[in-house]
């Protein structure tokens, strides 16, 4: 996933449900860095990363070369 990155959220300790936003810096500290609208405006959090779920934006429509599944 490139940074940033148009994500949805979820974090049950923010109150979080599939919350769209942008994924802007992992922190070394156990942070996501992300940006969240609401309302008219934009507010810069940061959410733990044990407790919270990205998603990417972007779907993956086909595999990229020489990507193998191991079973």
């Amino acid at each position: 996933m490139d940074i940033p990155a148009k994500v949805y959220i979820t974090c049950p300790g923010a109150e979080l449900k599939k919350q769209p936003g942008t994924l802007i810096a992992v922190s070394p500290h156990g942070f996501y860095e992300v940006y969240v609208q609401f309302g008219s405006n934009t507010h810069a959090m940061l959410l733990p990363i044990a407790e919270t779920a990205l998603l990417d934006a972007e779907p993956v429509l086909a595999p990229p070369p020489g990507f193998e599944l191991e079973r």
